[in-house]
């Protein structure tokens, strides 16, 4: 190319990055939105909105945003929350089909999720703080999770950076009506009339290459509760999570049977009765402490439907493979883990 056209070609490129870089605005609320949702729907691709402290409802991301809270505000149920399964309420809903997301590319950082009593006999509560289907190149970062189901959810969303959230209070719903939840973050698999063609097996139905790091995640079953497991983090069908220095406290509850996992890498869930093939691939979980947890790491499934590419160092806690406790760990309790039931 003749460099005269060259130059052009380049000086017309950083104009256009010129111009989208002075296109991005910030969008205040409430000081000039009264809403999230009203800030998010008049944004740009691409535009940050500031959150000043206070109590908000929740708000649907139909394009890439970056929403920021300051002196954290909190997320609350509403009434125009948006909703999974007609009514459970969500804080951050990004919605999307069939490998498709108008939302990719967002960022959430700075807020509090407020989930704390949320049950079958109280909906009000927020049941899940971020959920999105095929977004990809999400961060969800430095937030606070306060009860809730499940506090962060990605169903078949790749690049995600999920780090530093604290998620307090983890529950579940229990089969008394809804028959979900108890998973702090979920990387999931896409499923049913909202997957992509393909099956299980196509990329874009699957999660990859997600970084889950320095989360701390906590909760305990409730009474009588022995359904399902509760997870701090379930990878299903996952290919090439990094998980990196979380600390999960899954706790055993005496008076439940229901197992507390700290991190769930498996390819079974959500009472299908099926394995989905190929399973979860190349996880890389280093520098964890699931110590507190009533069992700490739990890769399942048999011949090596999970463990993949597998590398497991320097965590702390019980470690069981295929349903093998190992040896140097053998000091620890092995229980039966139960399967996980997610919301995807």
């Amino acid at each position: 190319m003749p460099r005269a056209t060259l130059l052009s070609v380049l000086g017309c490129c950083a104009s256009l990055l010129s111009a989208t870089v002075a296109h991005a605005a910030t969008l205040r609320v409430p000081a000039q939105y009264p809403t999230i949702q009203a800030a998010v729907d008049a944004a740009a691709p691409g535009d940050r909105i500031r959150v000043s402290r206070g109590r908000y409802c929740g708000a649907t991301l139909s394009k890439p945003v970056r929403l920021e809270g300051h002196g954290r505000p909190r997320i609350i149920g509403c009434d125009s929350s948006p909703m999974i399964a007609s009514s459970l309420r969500v804080g951050f809903f990004l919605p999307g089909a069939r490998g498709l997301n108008p939302a990719s590319g967002s960022r959430i950082r700075g807020f509090v999720f407020d989930g704390e009593g949320v049950s079958n006999t109280n909906l009000t509560p927020l049941a899940f703080g971020v959920f999105a289907r095929f977004a990809s190149d999400v961060v969800v970062e430095h937030n606070r999770f306060d009860g809730t189901v499940q506090a962060i959810t990605s169903t078949a969303g790749d690049r995600w950076r999920i780090q530093d959230n604290r998620i307090r209070h983890l529950t579940l719903l229990d089969c008394t009506g809804y028959c979900t939840g108890g998973d702090g973050i979920v990387l999931g698999l896409g499923l049913g009339s909202l997957a992509a063609p393909g099956g299980e097996s196509a990329p874009l139905n699957r999660s990859e290459n997600n970084l889950i790091l320095h989360n701390r995640i906590e909760g305990t079953a409730p009474d009588a509760f022995s359904a399902f497991s509760m997870v701090g983090v379930l990878l299903l069908s996952a290919d090439h999570t990094t998980l990196s220095s979380n600390r999960l406290n899954l706790r055993d509850n005496p008076a439940a049977d229901a197992v507390g996992q700290g991190i769930l890498v498996s390819n079974t869930c959500c009472g299908l009765g099926t394995a989905f093939l190929p399973g979860s691939r190349f996880t890389t979980i280093t520098f964890n402490d699931a110590r507190q947890s009533e069992v700490g790491i739990v890769v399942d499934g048999t011949s090596g439907a999970n463990t993949e590419g597998l590398l497991l160092r320097r965590n702390r806690g019980s470690v069981v493979i295929e349903g093998a406790l190992q040896p140097t760990l053998a000091a620890r309790r092995v229980l039966e883990p139960v399967r996980a039931q997610p919301s995807l």
